[in-house]
């Protein structure tokens, strides 16, 4: 699988966290520098057959639209805490007999490993405007030094889910377990997470498409194409 890679971008300064019962955890944060729009230009990727065949792959990777999305897990323990990534990876997989999603992660990574310690995330369907776009680059940053949410205005996290500008909908998700193998597979340094949704959890009360991305750059569904 080709996971298309989103450059993190440099947020905010400030972060609070509000301590309390395990059952309900909420993490909050201030201060982001502002996103603003521009017009859409032609594309800066052209494959050619005479790159090496890994970069012409990600040539034409880049000229997809892909769904950007995050993903957040808590990992247990004291010393534990809330993990988050950033990713374009993410699919539905089947809708029956129960709802299967889908995504990939470059190992190793401390969003994974909440996942697999916990067996269970949220999924969270960004909107497609500059508040989305801000969310996705902030978990762009990874979970090394400081809180997830470090520098992120107006969005907290209360019982593993972001609530705030920029998050429209959150899917909460449980690693698939059955008979089969399980919903983690290892694919060289990369690992399929197959997850069953248990429930969908409305964020944003405005209706609109959520946050894409190509050739490197955050984008919002723009014109459609009709039949005469």
């Amino acid at each position: 699988m080709v996971r298309m890679l989103i450059s993190p971008k440099a947020l905010g300064v400030l972060t609070t966290f509000s301590p309390e019962p395990a059952s309900r955890r909420t993490y909050s944060s201030s201060t982001v520098k502002p996103w603003h729009t521009s017009p859409a230009k032609p594309p800066t990727a052209h494959p050619t057959t005479s790159a090496p065949l890994p970069e012409q792959l990600r040539s034409i990777m880049r000229l997809l639209p892909h769904s950007v999305v995050v993903c957040t897990a808590t990992q247990p323990g004291p010393d534990g805490g809330p993990r988050a990534m950033t990713m374009s990876s993410f699919t539905s997989l089947t809708l029956s007999p129960t709802p299967l999603i889908t995504f990939n992660v470059a190992t190793p990574s401390r969003t994974l490993d909440a996942v697999r310690a916990s067996g269970t995330f949220a999924i969270h369907v960004l909107a497609g405007d500059a508040a989305g776009a801000a969310v996705a680059a902030h978990f762009t940053r990874g979970n090394v030094g400081g809180h997830a949410l470090e520098g992120l205005d107006g969005v907290t996290l209360v019982d593993g889910v972001l609530r705030g500008e920029g998050v429209l909908f959150a899917l909460r998700c449980r690693v698939l377990e059955d008979a089969t193998g399980g919903g983690l597979v290892r694919v060289r340094d990369h690992v399929i997470v197959v997850g069953e949704v248990e429930a969908m959890v409305p964020v944003a009360g405005e209706k609109g498409f959520g946050l894409v991305y190509a050739d490197r750059r955050y984008r919002r569904v723009g014109e459609v194409l009709e039949r005469e």
